[in-house]
């Protein structure tokens, strides 16, 4: 399995995130791009917690975030994916567990490409930050075949918190 560390076990509060852990560096980078992510949107109002559910390193992260969400107060935990792919927020209504956020993410993804190569309007797609392009489209289905045929089968299935499991 991809996920198992020798040293950590997953998931890890972003706070405890230390040199001994694989790809240090560019998960504290991937970290940072979630967070940034996050907080760009107005109706975030503050970070309380964040975890780090699935390690990659600049491949793929996937992070669990606790925020005050000023647009509406039962949808304080989000799922963040961040890294060489563009980043994406999940509610943890419909995704519970690391593997179902990526198969969340693979099929919102589907649809934008399948939009742009149709060249059909992307508006009612997931929102992504990157411009409905061809090239856009080519660079995201590959990753999209990456996560659904190299990394699903081989990561272990983190879990939400029991208390979390229950929405």
């Amino acid at each position: 399995m991809i996920q198992k560390s020798y040293y950590m076990t997953y998931p890890i509060e972003s706070e405890f995130i230390t040199p001994s852990l694989e790809f240090y560096s560019e998960v504290v980078e991937q970290k940072d791009r979630a967070f940034a992510y996050i907080e760009s949107f107005k109706w975030c109002g503050n970070v309380k917690n964040s975890s780090l559910y699935l390690n990659l390193g600049s491949v793929i992260c996937i992070f669990l975030f606790e925020i005050d969400n000023l647009a509406s107060k039962d949808d304080n935990f989000l799922w963040i994916v961040v890294g060489d792919l563009p980043s994406m927020y999940l509610d943890v209504y419909g995704s519970k567990t690391t593997v179902e956020v990526l198969e969340r993410y693979s099929g919102l993804a589907r649809d934008w490409i399948s939009n742009v190569e149709s060249n059909l309007s992307v508006e009612d797609c997931y929102p992504f930050e990157v411009g409905p392009t061809k090239e856009m489209a080519q660079m995201l289905k590959k990753r999209i075949r990456q996560i659904e045929e190299s990394i699903m089968p081989n990561i272990d299935e983190i879990e939400l918190p029991p208390f979390l499991k229950e929405l």
